[in-house]
């Protein structure tokens, strides 16, 4: 963040600022963000505003980027948060064609989202990757030795 939201950018800011290419200007008419989450947004389109209402739901610039490719809306992240996933996490779902039902589904069984959205991404029911994931396991060898 630009020092505290509202206020001047310090020397170290302005400096990295300088280094990816953005002025004073920028940091305030980008405040609160950092000069690489301005880099970034400006990198791939996306304007302060929207970046704000991304923020505004808890998900970082990198994961608004991709959100947005996606066709997603900062309000498609709330459900997501009251299930308790995190924000990003909705991203993740989203890039994997998953919903939150199932998303829930595998976080019941043990698998956090970036897991669960790989396998399922990799062509894994929940069965199956729950299966693999117990296979040759003896929880018990240990005690019998």
């Amino acid at each position: 963040m630009t020092g505290t939201a509202g206020t001047a950018p310090d020397a170290r800011e302005l400096a990295e600022a300088r280094g990816y290419g953005l002025t004073a200007s920028d940091l305030r008419r980008w405040d609160p963000f950092s000069a690489i989450q301005i880099h970034w947004a400006r990198k791939h389109g996306l304007p302060p505003d929207v970046a704000r209402r991304w923020a505004g739901e808890g998900v970082a610039v990198r994961d608004a980027v991709r959100a947005v490719k996606l066709g997603m809306t900062p309000e498609q992240v709330r459900p997501w948060a009251a299930a308790g996933f995190l924000p990003a996490d909705a991203v993740e779902a989203a890039e994997a064609g998953m919903p939150l039902d199932e998303a829930k589904a595998w976080l019941r069984v043990g698998f956090i989202l970036p897991d669960a959205a790989l396998l399922v991404g990799d062509g894994w029911t929940l069965a199956e990757a729950t299966a693999a994931r117990f296979a040759g396991v003896d929880r018990y060898a240990q005690a019998r030795r």
